[in-house]
């Protein structure tokens, strides 16, 4: 029997019983949604899954839960097919969150020959208003020096470059026009713009800067006027900025202007954009 002729076996009607389920939980919602499947056609797919089912005496018995988190249920079941033998076309994932939770699954249970082709179909998708918000709280739930991480900085940079340059006045702007980020995404967010993004082919990209890091003082009033224009809740506004700064020390943080760049407090008319 070919690896193809198992998709039948899913069928509601088939007769094989199935030996496990996944609960699968949307992002969007608490309830989850049973997709059984059978241990052994899984086992012979992801040496992941061979290894979880078949070297564990805790997973041998019957009726065993495995429980996806933050993932759809139409991405999974198209990641469920492929394991039961049916060919994945990339193109069919039409978005950049449904490609994300597909690698996600691919890089899990070590699905190598399709990382690649998944990460070109990230590539080939587009970054506007209506999806940034969406791509920048995926960022936060990569690994940290994932591939899928860089790809991802990588998208959103560009973005930010092309439309703002690296004003940060523009960029603040910007940031409260887009809604739906909490304030770990939006300080995400800034951190791209202030160190090194990975340009997602084997090299890296440098944001352009002149001129010495800014003092810690300097820092720390940038982020601050940031996240408060950003209408960031005051009352964890002080570790949302020492988060970011001990993420930051090395790194350049935007342009500041040579005449500037001795100073400790910033004047925000500088930083906003409206530089003469």
């Amino acid at each position: 029997m070919s690896q193809s002729n198992l998709l039948h076996f899913l069928a509601p009607n088939s007769r094989l019983p199935t030996d496990v389920t996944f609960q699968v939980i949307p992002s969007s919602s608490t309830t989850p949604v049973s997709v059984p499947a059978h241990k052994c056609f899984l086992a012979t797919a992801s040496s992941v899954f061979d290894k979880m089912f078949f070297e564990s005496d805790k997973s041998r018995g019957q009726g065993m839960v495995i429980e996806v988190k933050n993932m759809e249920e139409d991405v999974f079941r198209m990641f469920l097919n492929h394991m039961y033998g049916k060919d994945l076309v990339v193109e069919e994932l039409q978005d950049v969150p449904s490609t994300f939770g597909m690698f996600q699954l691919m890089e899990k249970y070590d699905i190598v020959e399709l990382k690649e082709k998944i990460l070109a179909r990230m590539k080939s998708l587009t970054v506007d208003k209506g999806n940034f918000a969406t791509i920048v709280n995926l960022v936060g739930q990569c690994e940290e020096h994932s591939e899928v991480k860089d790809v991802l900085q990588s998208m959103v940079f560009s973005y930010l470059q092309e439309n703002l340059g690296m004003s940060l006045g523009k960029l603040t702007m910007f940031m409260t026009e887009h809604g739906g980020m909490d304030g770990q995404a939006m300080v995400s967010v800034l951190g791209m713009v202030v160190g090194k993004v990975s340009g997602g082919e084997g090299d890296s990209k440098e944001v352009e800067m002149q001129g010495p890091p800014a003092s810690p003082q300097s820092r720390r009033e940038i982020v601050m006027e940031f996240l408060e224009f950003s209408n960031f809740p005051g009352d964890k506004l002080e570790k949302m900025v020492d988060m970011f700064i001990k993420g930051t020390e090395d790194k350049p943080l935007l342009y500041i202007p040579p005449h500037r760049r001795q100073i400790e407090s910033v004047d925000p008319s500088i930083e906003s954009g409206n530089q003469e």
